[in-house]
């Protein structure tokens, strides 16, 4: 239960850090934006690590293991701010969510055993997915993407998809070799360099505001207790459960920028929405 509960507290950063992400991606430039929140959040996270000191004597595997979670981790946030700069987040929010599921495949193959319950968990966690994305208002979800842009924000969610199961994998494996918050500092220059080429990319040079500059750390703030929250469940058993936690965030999201961002939500919505609640709060009892 407790890889679970990590997993829904990485949820909630998430759908705060995402909330600020949607706002400002399009002003900022996805790319750049993202590559600002990794210098932010490792200035963050600077402080505790050279203090406390344990990253020295790590092992060159424990040192190799999260900055490869840095290059995962880069995909899934870069193309995640790319589709927020296309679509919003009713829509791509929830497309994004179900790629917590990966990760108990992959435990499946390295052993694994879910029971039929949590199997219908996961079922219910992607469908909900799908149906939010899916049955958007008329002027909400896929009807609120530009003609065209659709096959690109789907091609960025994908990535974002891949990268991010690839970095619970990577993630856990890390916290346990070299520590989760040392994992989550070493993936910050490993993410950089992931994003820097598609930030070269982009044309958007505008000034950033001293307003958007204080977004953008509490953006860096919010990702660090996510991932340090996803690379804690490493430590757990059942830890694959976590991405099922981490799926909640879809919900969330949607409810913040129905809240916040003024997105409208339609009853199709609310019923994908339940089911993916309903199928976080079934995993977390049987996984007790």
């Amino acid at each position: 239960m407790l890889a679970v509960l990590l997993g829904v507290v990485a949820a909630f950063s998430w759908s705060f850090h995402d909330l600020i992400a949607r706002s400002m991606a399009a002003r900022i430039g996805a790319f750049r934006m993202a590559a600002l929140v990794m210098i932010s959040g490792g200035i963050l996270l600077s402080f505790y690590v050279i203090y406390d000191g344990r990253i020295w004597q790590s092992s060159w595997q424990g040192l190799m293991s999260g900055l490869l979670l840095g290059l995962a981790y880069g995909f899934g946030v870069g193309g995640l701010f790319k589709a927020f700069s296309l679509g919003p987040i009713s829509l791509v929010g929830p497309l994004t969510a179900g790629y917590p599921v990966l990760t108990v495949l992959w435990g499946v193959v390295n052993g694994l055993e879910p029971t039929p319950l949590q199997w219908t968990c996961v079922a219910a966690a992607l469908a909900g997915a799908i149906i939010v994305a899916r049955s958007g208002t008329e002027d909400g979800g896929i009807n609120a993407v530009e003609p065209g842009k659709m096959p690109t924000l789907l091609l960025f969610a994908l990535i974002s998809v891949i990268g991010y199961s690839c970095s619970i994998v990577l993630g856990q494996r890390a916290a346990v070799m070299v520590g989760e918050i040392e994992a989550t500092w070493l993936s910050r220059a490993t993410a950089l360099i992931t994003i820097l080429p598609f930030m070269l990319g982009e044309r958007n040079r505008t000034p950033i505001s001293r307003q958007q500059w204080t977004g953008i750390f509490v953006m860096g703030a919010l990702d660090v207790v996510g991932v340090i929250a996803g690379n804690a469940s490493g430590h757990l058993p059942g830890k694959e459960f976590a991405g099922i936690g981490i799926s909640a965030y879809g919900a969330i999201a949607v409810i913040l920028a129905m809240i916040f961002l003024k997105e409208k939500v339609s009853p199709g919505q609310w019923l994908g929405l339940g089911m993916l609640v309903a199928a976080v709060a079934t995993m977390s009892v049987s996984a007790m």
